[in-house]
């Protein structure tokens, strides 16, 4: 079989509020690393690009692999991106010790970037930072991690065999210190129609520092970077900011998709937010006036004006302040732009042919249209679906001392998937979060 899924969630495991060695999604970091065992002897080289990589366990494993002559490549962001905050004991799943002492993502990460910065032994492992940051807003707040947002959120892998390719997308970051959530990821093995992917991998790469070379000095406010061709296509799409445009291309291929359904939409996502959003467009080179966005929450509105039977299923939720009393005894979290969603969540409310499901530890990203599967490892905000290429802020209102200058783009990517069998395990996994005693149905 050329696809597969699998599943990770809060239901597998003791404790809600337990950290694991194993990091945020322990079933998927074990199925990852079989997956790489099972195809080792055909193995060329192993690409990873992933957003947080302060995972112990899997680092250990790859430096192994690295050792029998297979090429590693790693890309994820700078240190400094790495919560320093709130440090954890962490609890083994095989073991029952702990670390002695509690420890934050940063520690982690610090670790790992140490040993392989000063390290001679393992020439054929290599780990690049993205360092790229980006923002579209002089009233953005200050970001939880650094100074200002990096824009790698992907979290895929491409493994080049002597004859063929395995193409893994996943919704889980993998690392240590994150909570375990609802979580997906999808492998696509030895398919020529997916062999575009090999490309970005290998762009993104180019446009990384590799940590024997990186300083922490380097001044990233200053995010320009010269545009090459991407290799994109219908099955599966990437957006960089070194890809003209290529968030914006990703918006009206969602669009045109969702625009095709006859009978079913499932939109599920930690944020459900793409919807009646700005483009400045003084910060593009090539737009006369600012636009406004119906996003693809506003197509998938009108597809469920028109019959389509929709499901939306969103870790944040924002009652609508009429509505505030039937939500009392709930607690949510909020989306980060509260009134946009409550605009949202009315219009699809009145198609009167929706139903939406709230659950605290989703964190899986996909779109079913019809038999068609979007496997996505970004969320559906605004944020994803603008490409800017020359953003200028001189001062932002709440960081005094900081200026930007560059493109603003999210690195992120999805495959777009027809296969019966991928399709009802997706169905199946979204009809069992739904009925979970702690999701809350508010439509």
């Amino acid at each position: 079989m050329p696809f597969k899924v699998y599943f990770d969630g809060p239901n597998h495991y003791e404790g809600k509020y337990n950290f694991y060695k194993q990091g945020g999604s322990p079933t998927l970091l074990k199925r990852l690393i079989s997956i790489i065992e099972e195809n080792r002897k055909d193995l060329l080289e192993i690409n990873l690009c992933w957003y947080l990589f302060n995972n112990n366990i899997l680092h250990e494993f790859l430096k192994e692999i690295s050792l029998s002559g297979i090429k590693v490549n790693i890309v994820t962001i700078p240190l400094e991106g790495y919560d320093d905050t709130n440090p954890k004991k962490l609890i083994g799943l095989e073991e029952s010790n702990q670390y002695s002492l509690p420890v934050t993502k940063y520690d982690l990460a610090k670790s790992i970037f140490g040993e392989i910065k000063k390290s001679k032994e393992y020439v054929n492992y290599n780990i690049y930072f993205f360092p790229h940051l980006y923002v579209r807003s002089s009233k953005v707040k200050k970001f939880s991690r650094g100074k200002l947002p990096y824009s790698m959120h992907l979290k895929a892998a491409y493994l080049k065999k002597k004859n063929g390719s395995v193409i893994i997308l996943s919704s889980s970051n993998l690392a240590v210190r994150d909570l375990v959530k609802h979580e997906s990821m999808v492998v696509i093995e030895d398919e020529p129609l997916y062999d575009n992917v090999a490309k970005f991998f290998s762009d993104i790469i180019h446009h990384s520092i590799n940590i024997k070379e990186y300083n922490s000095g380097f001044d990233m406010s200053c995010n320009t970077c010269g545009f090459i061709e991407s290799a994109n296509n219908d099955y599966s799409f990437f957006t960089a900011p070194f890809y003209f445009d290529s968030a914006n291309y990703l918006e009206s291929k969602i669009i045109s998709l969702i625009n095709k359904a006859q009978s079913r939409i499932i939109i599920c996502a930690q944020h459900l937010a793409a919807f009646n959003y700005g483009v400045n467009s003084s910060f593009h080179s090539q737009k006369t006036e600012n636009e406004k966005r119906g996003g693809i929450l506003g197509a998938i509105i009108e597809r469920a004006k028109n019959g389509v039977r929709t499901t939306c299923i969103s870790q944040t939720f924002a009652p609508p302040k009429d509505k505030l009393g039937v939500f009392k005894n709930y607690t949510f979290r909020s989306p980060s732009n509260t009134s946009n969603f409550q605009h949202f969540f009315k219009e699809i409310s009145e198609t009167g042919n929706t139903e939406y499901f709230v659950n605290e530890n989703m964190h899986s990203k996909y779109i079913i249209v019809d038999d068609t599967l979007i496997f996505c490892t970004y969320n559906f905000t605004p944020t994803q679906f603008v490409f800017l290429d020359k953003v200028e802020i001189e001062k932002f209102d709440e960081m005094p001392g900081i200026s930007y200058k560059g493109v603003h783009c999210e690195v992120s990517g999805h495959v777009v998937i027809k296969d019966d069998n991928l399709i009802n395990a997706f169905l199946e996994t979204t009809d069992f979060v739904c009925r979970l005693p702690e999701t809350i149905k508010v439509l």
